[in-house]
C-alpha cells in the first residue's frame, strides 16, 4: 500500500516474505511476528525481539536490556483514527510480560515516517537520539529518531 512502501524496503513478494520472515516462523530467529486484527480482520503487522539478541542493531541504537518493536497498518482507511497508539501501547505492555527482565523499549524511527513517530509518542515513548544510525538495513537509511520506553 502506498502509505507503507516508504518504509518498507522489501519487494511483497512471496519469496521476499519468507527470506525475511521464514526464519522467525521457523524459529531460528528469535523475532516474533504477529498479524494483528481487528475484528477477526488482518489489518496490520507487529513484531519483537529482544535487542540483545542482535548485537549490531543494540550498539547502533545503545540501548542495552530492552526489546525492540516493528509495526504497521496495512489498511488505509484505519490510518489516522488512533489505531496505531493503541496497537504499540498494547503491545509494549504484552513485551514487557513476555521479557521480565528488560528494563524498557527501545524503537528507532524515520524522521520522515511522521505518523510513525507520533503514534511512539501518543504510546508514551520518549525521543532520546535524533541523527544518523548505523545499519546495514535499507528501511535506517537517513535521518532518525530513536524513543525510549521505561517499564
Amino acid at each position: 500500500m502506498p502509505h507503507v512502501s516508504p518504509w518498507w524496503s522489501e519487494e511483497p513478494t512471496v519469496t521476499a516474505l519468507e527470506t525475511s520472515y521464514g526464519p522467525s516462523v521457523d524459529g531460528t530467529d528469535p523475532t516474533e511476528g504477529f498479524i494483528i486484527e481487528l475484528e477477526g480482520r488482518p489489518v496490520g503487522f507487529i513484531q519483537r525481539y529482544r535487542l540483545d539478541d542482535y548485537p549490531a542493531w543494540c550498539e547502533a541504537l545503545g540501548i542495552e536490556r530492552a526489546a525492540g518493536i516493528d509495526y504497521m497498518i496495512g489498511v488505509a482507511e484505519l490510518i489516522g483514527v488512533g489505531l496505531g497508539p493503541i496497537i504499540v501501547d498494547s503491545f509494549t505492555k504484552l513485551t514487557f510480560e513476555r521479557y521480565p527482565d528488560i528494563d524498557r523499549m527501545g524503537v528507532a524511527v524515520q524522521q520522515a515516517n511522521h505518523r510513525s513517530w507520533r503514534t511512539l509518542e501518543k504510546a508514551g515513548y520518549v525521543r532520546v537520539f535524533e541523527g544518523m544510525i548505523e545499519s546495514d538495513d535499507p528501511s535506517d537509511a537517513g535521518p532518525s529518531y530513536v524513543y525510549i520506553r521505561a517499564r
